[in-house]
């Protein structure tokens, strides 16, 4: 897992190190500060060669200088999703920094170009792709760019902070690019079964909902951008099963798994907060903590019109504080006329107990509308 909060964190917003995107900081990457730069240029400007030696050197020419707040291979931000280095000794950014710098006629595309637009998960065990104009022979080493032909007329932007005048693909063609890469079986990672579902989409619909929190991507620019990438109907059918509310990965397996589990005419909501002292929704404020503060939760999906809420709960929910805390809020939700259902990964391994326990939240939640309407008809 990555690091959370504190000094680093507000350094990197300061620095505009996080992409702006619709979800919160956790759900958006963070870029590395350590810049790479052309070995000729470090020696240009009076670094001792015997200096430059010891530094790390990411592809042929390119080395990496040691930074003050660097303090060895830990990351801000989301981790634990697919994102282990693979092969790779260092993250996607720091790779294709260096190898742009050797190829800065380049545009930056897929996994890499994903990444810079502050996708923070599955793209740092992938190569680093390039297009380029000029006829380019791949090279064979762990850590160097794969070339690919840019076409004329290519949309782009310019997303790197560090390296303001790099060009890369616009975050809907590159979206578009990676789904091809996961609907061809070409890019792979593990996700819970999802009944009627097949893995491939599942991973699909975890990247839309993933590129829908790091920026500000909506369903039509991802469409308009797959034109001859993605087969436009199964492209159509995934975006329809695609959230702007999942913040992680696997809120939206959760939200895949439980799509069906509600009476006809009601309806799952991502992000909804619930105000803990009369059961209402809507309003602003905090979430609700242990010890004071404000009253409110926002369950990762929640059914309004039944009042049943749905949480994710991730490794941190393990801890015996946040443990104890969950159990409160959970008596707190019963209190003003919710059902709430806690899921953890244990439980989304086991799905017929997860079904048996959501759907008896679902049924209690029914009845209990049934007897409020009965009595007001009384």
């Amino acid at each position: 897992m990555g690091n959370f909060g504190g000094p680093d964190w507000d350094a990197a917003q300061r620095a505009h190190r996080i992409t702006p995107g619709r979800g919160p900081l956790y759900a958006r990457r963070v870029l590395p500060t350590r810049k790479p730069e052309l070995r000729v240029d470090a020696l240009a400007r009076g670094v001792p060669r015997s200096a430059v030696d010891t530094w790390e050197a990411p592809v042929r020419c390119v080395v990496l200088p040691p930074a003050p707040d660097y303090s060895g291979n830990i990351r801000l931000g989301p981790g634990g999703h697919g994102d282990e280095h693979g092969p790779y000794r260092w993250d996607i950014i720091t790779r294709l920094r260096a190898s742009w710098l050797i190829s800065p006629h380049t545009v930056v595309a897929g996994w890499a170009a994903a990444a810079l637009h502050g996708l923070p998960y599955w793209a740092d065990s992938e190569p680093v792709v390039l297009l380029s104009s000029r006829t380019r022979r791949n090279a064979t080493g762990p850590s160097t760019a794969v070339f690919r032909t840019l076409k004329p007329g290519t949309p782009t932007d310019r997303a790197d902070p560090l390296f303001p005048q790099m060009r890369v693909l616009d975050a809907a063609t590159a979206t578009a690019q990676c789904l091809a890469t996961i609907l061809q079986g070409k890019k792979t990672w593990h996700v819970p079964h999802v009944p009627g579902m097949d893995g491939k989409h599942v991973r699909a619909v975890q990247l839309i909902d993933a590129m829908y929190q790091c920026s500000f991507l909506t369903a039509r620019q991802i469409l308009a951008a797959a034109h001859g990438i993605v087969d436009r109907r199964v492209l159509t059918r995934l975006l329809a099963m695609a959230d702007e509310g999942a913040q992680s990965p696997m809120e939206t397996v959760l939200r895949l798994i439980v799509r069906d589990e509600l009476p006809d005419d009601h309806r799952w909501t991502s992000q909804v907060r619930i105000n803990l002292a009369d059961g209402t929704v809507g309003g602003d404020g905090g979430s609700w903590r242990a010890g004071g503060g404000a009253r409110s939760t926002v369950p990762d999906l929640a059914c309004e019109t039944l009042g049943v809420a749905l949480y994710y709960d991730g490794r941190h929910h393990d801890e015996l504080a946040q443990t104890d805390t969950d159990f409160t809020l959970f008596q707190k939700l019963r209190g003003v006329g919710w059902e709430a259902v806690r899921v953890n990964r244990m439980l989304l391994a086991d799905l017929p107990e997860l079904l048996e326990q959501l759907r008896a939240a679902v049924r209690r939640a029914c009845e209990a509308r049934a007897r409020e309407m009965t009595a007001r008809e009384a």
